[in-house]
């Protein structure tokens, strides 16, 4: 008895899984989660890694940089604009150097307006319309003087030149014909630029400027140069009909009776359309009423689609939609001189373009009648 109940109370030790020994009892603890799996370990990146996920793209950026700001540096020194100077004048240069200075011009108002710089390429252009060769070079010193902002030139030794003496020159007939078109257009720039420049004047000066109209005479007497209006009056009546159509343009920018009187010859003898509307697109921004017959043409678009001969539907409508914006930009020009008699004489057609199926034109057809006062 006394060794059965030693047997009962001696058990054997009970046998535990090593496993499952920090496990906790889910059966006595409902309320604890099971264990998540063991995470792979975490090493650290090695240095090769590091290099080719930053060092290389950090050393490829260096470069790329450091390659642009030597290039940089390169082109800014051969764009120099006293070294382009000296290569033409050295006979060196040729119409390239001429053309990229003229860029470098348009590109950069500082030189724009350097009277030493303008000097030197004008005294430059003189010389080499004495000659009778490189007509490409001369073509683009033409362009290069055009692109100033000034008309103050001045050489080394302070003495002043005159750019519209060596453009004038370069109308003379005989001359090559990208000569002649090169100094037409330039004229024309600065002749325009003169304008500009003086109606921004009279609008800032409220108290010397109450009116546009008082100030008329002496505006056309800043743009008035005899001899640039004798060269392209006479470029004007030639023979080549893409010269008459820059110098008619170019005259509308010029004051005087004398550049008046080619337009009107123009407007009613020339043969080309397109210098005739050119010659009233100058009149009408004078408020001439000579203008008005080839105005109410160019605002006609069922007119300008029977005579424009362009195969092209886009590019035809686009002729058509350049035509009636210069006829109407030249319109609203004359009511800023105090002239509405023009464009009340032509108002029926302004107001037909306000339904014109072009945006541009309506708007500007819309600004035109804004600014012509009711009743006028």
């Amino acid at each position: 008895m006394d060794r059965a109940r030693r047997l009962v109370l001696v058990s054997a030790p009970t046998v535990q899984d090593p496993s499952n020994a920090n496990r906790p009892n889910i059966d006595t603890d409902p309320r604890q989660l099971p264990p998540l799996p063991d995470l792979p370990p975490v090493e650290a990146p090695s240095a090769g890694f590091v290099v080719q996920l930053f060092v290389i793209p950090a050393v490829v950026v260096a470069v790329v940089i450091l390659v642009w700001l030597l290039f940089g540096k390169l082109a800014g020194g051969e764009r120099d604009p006293a070294e382009y100077v000296r290569r033409l004048r050295q006979a060196s240069g040729d119409w390239r150097s001429a053309f990229e200075l003229a860029s470098l011009i348009q590109n950069d108002p500082k030189l724009a307006s350097d009277p030493r710089l303008l000097g030197e390429l004008t005294d430059l252009l003189s010389a080499e319309l004495k000659t009778n060769d490189n007509a490409e070079l001369k073509a683009y010193l033409i362009k290069t003087i055009g692109a100033f902002q000034t008309l103050d030139a001045t050489l080394g030794d302070n003495r002043k030149v005159d750019p519209i003496e060596p453009l004038t020159t370069a109308l003379e007939p005989g001359r090559d014909s990208a000569i002649r078109m090169e100094a037409a257009a330039s004229l024309a720039k600065h002749a325009a630029r003169l304008e500009r420049e003086a109606i921004e004047r009279m609008h800032r000066d409220q108290a010397k400027a109450a009116s546009l109209a008082k100030h008329a005479v002496r505006l056309e007497g800043k743009l008035d140069d005899p001899r640039a209006v004798a060269a392209l009056t006479q470029a004007a009546s030639g023979d080549e009909p893409e010269l008459r159509q820059v110098a008619a343009y170019a005259l509308g920018f010029f004051g005087g009776e004398a550049a008046r009187k080619a337009l009107r010859e123009r407007l009613q003898t020339d043969e080309n359309r397109y210098v005739r509307f050119n010659a009233a697109v100058a009149l009408g921004r004078q408020g001439d009423p000579a203008a008005k017959e080839t105005l109410r043409e160019m605002l006609s678009t069922a007119d300008l689609d029977r005579v424009i001969d362009i195969s092209s539907t886009t590019e035809k409508q686009n002729k058509i939609e350049a035509i009636e914006l210069e006829a109407l930009q030249a319109l609203q020009s004359s009511l800023s001189t105090g002239s509405p008699e023009l464009v009340q004489s032509l108002r029926s057609e302004i107001e037909g373009l306000t339904q014109s199926g072009l945006v541009s034109i309506r708007n500007q057809a819309q600004s035109v009648l804004k600014q012509l006062q009711p009743g006028s």
